[in-house]
């Protein structure tokens, strides 16, 4: 396998691999935008908390249980349910009792002790552990006589006794000590009173206490033995007013409705996806169908594989909002965009991909797709001279009509309010108009960041005043003229065979800029001295094949877009530099057969496109037309069939995708325009001297194949034969 064929197997290989790559980041990124709704996209906007903005309606009748309510219910149910105490525990009165006849036994010991005095007597009473004596208790307990201080003491254990016999849990235990306050007998004197108050409450602790396990055992019953709360809701139903605070209840019905939803559904993700995959599939398909061959630049895979993602989000966005929002969705301008820097056919497809997924998103809304598909479909079919500003608001504008039609188709069946449908309409006319200010604004943006050749940069690189042209005009002017002659009669080819005249027409103006390097070197910069006849045959090849060289590292050096250095790299092929050839073989001799053909032929690539393919005909074409003017039909038409017979047969147009009905269409465009520009003026009597002095003189003849190269001394006379391939030059 020669060197050149496997530098083809690994760009197909590549090509494919890049392919491959755009699908599955595709597939990937399109679902994860359409299932953008279902982690936390809503279709209305409430804060739970907030006051609502806007009456909120059901879309469609619903039953369900609440699960917010239920568990309201449920937790009431367990509220209900009092503590679960353990049993009356009688040991811990008894223990009280015990505690309360040592603290007597104190009291009757500091009572008797003769040689203290009362304040160390109150002072001893008053450091009982646990107990609060107050200083004029105590010196009640020893003022007292014997008898009044056993009637106080035995008064103070029946109380402890009586109470520490009751249920007292640790809610209670502040009751029980008033009541223990409240049960000293009325019989007692006032000292009596203050002792048998302020000391039996102090005994009081609790006798029972909650069984956590088992409270919560039956308030686990009460609150199974709940049943769900079902609720239901009407279509159209208003469920939130404007202004009312949003509740969980307001929240939860909002989500099972499918206004707001919070958690992904997986089944409507896998639906996301098989969604995602076929509309990859299908565009990826096309790509590699038709778009392969003339896009194999990485850099259009990446535009359009971002451009397709960015209004796929701006679908989603757009789609989920409420009111009139949708009707914005710019797709034309998508179609416009795509129409412009790939293909019309193309644009056909992705719109109606497009169309397909925002009537998917709407949910399910036939009424969207056709308004997006209309839209974008008109603005794509009614492009007309994409080269000026205004095609594409004249295509917005159509776009806005076909927008209009189908808001009115849908809405004639219905009731609907005037200034309603006013608003709608509006919306559909601002949506034509936003298409084509942001197809501008998409182009601007392509042209700077991703280096695609835009319109904007085609109408600024036309410009005759343009710093590489003007360069062009002062080191060589003859070539300068050629161009303008190729762009002319290229353009009116494209035209005809619907091509991109404008990248046409630019692609030839700068397709020779790189011979304003050694300008002599070429015919149509020679006055009467031909510095080839002092070179040989090889060294002349070389210079005439380094312009184009030449012409991309001055591409590179002025920033030209890569589009237009494609012009420049393709516009020979590979064709052989003929008119050099022959010479080296005839100045070999007898060894002529020895005579390298590949160190006489262009570098190439072949053209990639119709567009460039187009140039290199124009370009063959002015140039041989311009070395032997032909001045009949026939010697016109036979120049032309020639050149492209001659390109065809070399293979030259294989990968520029025009078609025999392109080539077709190109002959007779090329025939026509030498016929206006060749035709035989009548000469009138009188005027013969005139004519005769101003009779062309000789000059050389461009190379048919090379059109560089002088290699006769053939006059530049009218041709009135067609010419045979064996009488053009080289």
């Amino acid at each position: 396998m020669s060197d050149q064929s496997k530098l083809s197997s690994w760009r197909q290989l590549l090509h494919n691999a890049m392919i491959w790559v755009f699908a599955l980041v595709m597939i990937l990124g399109t679902t994860l935008i359409l299932s953008i709704n279902l982690v936390g996209a809503s279709q209305v906007s409430v804060t739970e908390g907030q006051p609502a903005a806007t009456n909120i309606f059901a879309p469609r009748s619903l039953t369900y249980t609440s699960d917010v309510l239920t568990a309201r219910a449920r937790e009431q149910a367990r509220s209900s349910v009092a503590d679960v105490y353990t049993p009356l525990d009688l040991s811990i009165g008894r223990a009280q009792l015990a505690r309360a006849r040592a603290v007597f036994s104190f009291i009757d010991v500091v009572r008797a002790d003769a040689r203290a005095s009362i304040d160390d007597k109150l002072r001893y009473l008053q450091a009982v552990t646990n107990l609060v004596v107050e200083e004029q208790v105590a010196l009640d307990l020893l003022e007292l006589n014997q008898a009044d201080y056993e009637v106080a003491k035995t008064e103070t254990l029946r109380i402890i006794d009586n109470i520490m016999r009751q249920e007292i849990s640790v809610s209670q235990l502040l009751d029980a000590r008033r009541a223990a306050r409240r049960q000293a007998s009325l019989e007692l004197t006032p000292k009596q009173n203050n002792v048998v108050t302020n000391l039996a409450y102090q005994f009081v602790i609790e006798t029972v206490f909650a069984d956590g396990e088992a409270t919560a055992a039956r308030r686990q019953e009460a609150a199974a033995a709940v049943t769900p709360v079902i609720r239901s809701v009407a279509q159209d139903q208003r469920i939130i007013r404007t202004g009312e605070i949003v509740t969980e209840v307001d929240v939860e019905l909002l989500m099972q409705l499918g206004l707001l939803r919070q958690e992904p559904d997986w089944r409507d993700v896998g639906s996301m996806f098989m969604v995602a995959l076929l509309s990859v599939t299908l565009v990826t398909l096309y790509w590699q169908q038709f778009m392969l061959r003339l896009h194999n630049n990485g850099r259009y895979l990446v535009v359009l594989g971002a451009l397709l993602l960015l209004f796929t989000l701006a679908a989603r966005i757009m789609v989920d909002a409420t009111g009139f929002l949708p009707y914005l969705y710019p797709l034309a301008a998508l179609s416009l965009i795509v129409s412009v820097v790939y293909d019309t056919r193309f644009a056909i497809l992705i719109t109606l991909v497009m169309a397909a997924l925002v009537g998917f998103m709407a949910p399910n809304s036939l009424e969207l797709s056709m308004y997006t598909a209309t839209g974008g479909l008109l603005a794509v079919l009614t492009l007309r001279d994409a080269q000026r500003v205004t095609a594409f608001f004249r295509a917005g504008v159509l776009a806005a009509l076909g927008h209009v039609a189908i808001i009115t188709i849908f809405r004639l069946p219905h009731d609907i309010e005037v200034m309603t449908y006013l608003q709608q309409l509006l919306y559909g006319l601002g949506n034509g108009l936003l298409s084509a200010a942001l197809t501008m604004a998409g182009f601007y943006i392509l042209g700077g960041l991703f280096g695609i050749i835009t319109i904007l940069q085609l109408q600024d690189l036309s410009r005759l005043d343009h710093p590489l042209l003007q360069e062009l005009l002062r080191k060589a002017p003859g070539t300068y003229h050629h161009s303008i002659m190729v762009a002319n009669l290229a353009e009116q080819a494209a035209e005809r065979v619907r091509a991109n005249s404008a990248l046409v027409r630019v692609g030839a103006f700068y397709h020779d800029i790189g011979k304003m390097n050694r300008p002599p070197f070429f015919t149509e910069n020679q006055e009467g001295v031909n510095p080839h006849d002092s070179l040989d045959a090889y060294t002349s090849a070389r210079i005439i094949v380094s312009h184009v060289n030449d012409g991309l590292d001055l591409a590179r050096r002025y920033h030209l877009p890569e589009r237009i250095k494609d012009f420049i790299a393709q516009h020979h092929g590979t064709r052989l530099v003929a008119g050099f050839y022959h010479k080296a073989r005839e100045q070999a001799g007898p060894e002529a057969n020895e005579v390298d053909k590949d160190q006489f032929r262009y570098p190439g690539p072949r053209p990639r496109s119709r567009e460039a393919g187009i140039v290199m005909l124009a370009d063959a074409v002015e140039a041989t037309s311009g070395a032997v003017r032909p001045n009949t039909a026939g010697a016109i038409e036979k120049l032309v069939n020639t050149i492209i017979d001659d390109d065809l047969m070399q293979g030259q147009l294989d990968d520029s995708g025009l078609t025999l009905g392109n080539i077709k269409r190109i002959r007779e465009s090329f025939i026509e325009t030498l016929k206006g520009r060749y035709h035989v003026r009548v000469r009138y009597p009188g005027n013969e001297t005139l004519a005769a002095e101003n009779a062309p003189e000789a000059s050389p003849v461009r190379d048919a194949s090379s059109q560089e190269t002088a290699v006769t001394p053939a006059a530049r006379q009218p041709v009135s034969t067609p010419l045979a391939p064996q009488d053009l030059p080289g």
